[in-house]
């Protein structure tokens, strides 16, 4: 069986603050985790009308208190940002707290524009340089023993499960050659798909953490009992991605009559044809056919799903019928 898991945005819809897209995140962690999903991943996006998760570390504690057995993580951790050292000790807290429980995924993007990468100060260094030494502080941690002269606190705990994240080969050969789970997000450019799957396996070396490889592939996905509901309902997301990648309009997402009153031009319709080759839009068992037929090609060991509504009801139920279709809960 196909392992499901969840990333969420808490994406801001027109008319909810960003209070009330972070109590969705944590109301819908409640139920995918009912449902059977496998993880919960929260994002860290900053100066955003879009997004309202800036700090997944912290959101992770409100989901994991509230959950039993999904599995709550960052997706990512944007290690440009902070100190390895920090990120160490605030992930050993998450461990202690909610043992075995807890995902690690780390990302490089800047979660902003120039003005964010100013405003959290962000030091130039290379970011797999930067994960390699936050590694060694959570290996070391586990053991108890001082890296740099320093040990991340509290020491002693398990190690989180770590992930990287990436749209690129580049990220997928790290990910390879450092024994560690990848997740390639196509909902977010998948130009480099099959390149980043082939340099995934091909470069694969054991690890302590990994004996073999392990591939999750993040989509965009929209379910509903009527294809034409499905469609309907993915105009939510097209109307905000024409707005923002063609305009670079710093929006939030349109309520339902907003997106379904929008005339889409000649050149807004070929970015969404092309976004929509790596999305998967329909009735549950058009979904459970696309993701099987995929993970059969790809070799692909996991999904993660990114469902974005106007409608939360919307968004809630295409988790629920992806789940009747292809979970046990």
């Amino acid at each position: 069986m196909i392992k499901l898991s969840i990333l969420d945005q808490s994406p801001v819809i027109k008319g909810i603050s960003h209070s009330e897209a972070i109590n969705r995140t944590i109301e819908l962690s409640e139920i995918t985790d009912k449902l059977g999903y496998n993880r919960f991943w929260v994002s860290e996006h900053h100066n955003s009308e879009s997004f309202a998760s800036a700090s997944p570390e912290i959101l992770l504690t409100a989901i994991a208190s509230v959950t039993k057995s999904i599995r709550p993580g960052s997706g990512g951790v944007l290690i440009n940002h902070y100190s390895p050292f920090k990120i160490a000790e605030q992930f050993n807290l998450l461990e202690s707290l909610f043992p075995g429980r807890i995902d690690l995924g780390i990302g490089r993007a800047p979660g902003g524009d120039a003005e964010i990468i100013r405003a959290l100060k962000s030091v130039n260094t290379n970011a797999f340089d930067k994960t390699d030494e936050l590694i060694k502080y959570l290996r070391n941690s586990a053991l108890k023993k001082k890296f740099n002269n320093v040990i991340a606190v509290p020491a002693g705990t398990g190690i989180p499960e770590i992930w990287i994240l990436g749209t690129s080969p580049e990220s997928a050969v790290y990910a390879a050659k450092n024994g560690l789970r990848y997740v390639f997000g196509a909902f977010i450019n998948d130009e480099y798909m099959l390149q980043s799957f082939q340099a995934y396996y091909q470069n694969f070396l054991p690890s302590e953490f990994l004996k073999e490889p392990y591939l999750n592939l993040a989509l965009f996905v929209i379910c509903s009992d009527k294809v034409k509901d499905a469609e309907r309902m993915s105009k939510c997301s097209e109307y905000w991605l024409v707005n923002t990648f063609l305009k670079g309009r710093d929006i939030c997402f349109p309520d339902e009559e907003t997106s379904l009153k929008y005339n889409f031009s000649f050149e807004e319709k070929m970015l969404i044809e092309y976004r929509r080759k790596s999305a998967v839009i329909g009735i549950p068992e058009m979904v459970k056919n696309r993701l099987i037929n995929m993970a059969e090609k790809y070799a692909i060991h996991e999904f993660t799903l990114v469902t974005i509504t106007s409608d939360n009801n919307e968004r809630i139920n295409s988790y629920k019928l992806i789940a009747d279709q292809m979970l046990v809960h």
